[in-house]
């Protein structure tokens, strides 16, 4: 039988794509101020182009990440405007060194130890869940890398269940 669970968080779009939505206003609002006294073709251009990278810039704010596990493995995809899937990470069994929480000191050891550690953060970017979060440090392609990823208590069991000699609390 199979030991499967999925779980979707919704995340906190980050700085970047703050900036991106911002620089899209600021430009939409220059072609506005464009039009009505330099250039209204040049404000015009800016005022659509403006718009159309609104529009795209608020998709990106809103995305999801989907955490898929199967039999040990698991799969993080994101979901953009909930319509556009993307798998963004594959994790198998043998790749998983260790599984620690994320706000415990065997962590921020892991972090000062290893400083070739790479970390990819796949949580919601809440800071009052950190205590859900938990960092896979995983072997990937003999780089040291660290997976954040925010849990529910099911999927808490399902880690001390499939991965018991990994997980370190």
């Amino acid at each position: 039988m199979d030991n499967y669970t999925e779980q979707i968080i919704n995340a906190k779009p980050g700085a970047k794509q703050f900036l991106l939505f911002a620089a899209t206003v600021i430009l939409t609002a220059f072609g506005v101020v464009a039009a009505l006294f330099i250039s209204f073709s040049t404000g015009a251009i800016c005022v659509i182009l403006g718009g159309i990278g609104i529009y795209f810039a608020k998709l990106n704010m809103s995305f999801e990440y989907e955490y898929i596990f199967t039999n040990g493995d698991f799969e993080i995809a994101k979901i953009i405007a909930k319509s556009t899937r993307k798998n963004v990470c594959e994790i198998h069994d043998g790749d998983i060194k260790r599984i620690l929480p994320f706000n415990s000191d065997k962590f921020q050891n892991e972090l000062s130890v290893n400083a070739d550690l790479t970390v990819k953060d796949f949580s919601s970017g809440v800071e009052s869940k950190a205590d859900d979060c938990f960092a896979f440090i995983l072997n990937n392609n003999g780089k040291d890398l660290a997976v954040i990823l925010e849990l529910s208590d099911k999927n808490k069991d399902y880690l001390k269940l499939v991965y018991k000699n990994k997980v370190e609390l």
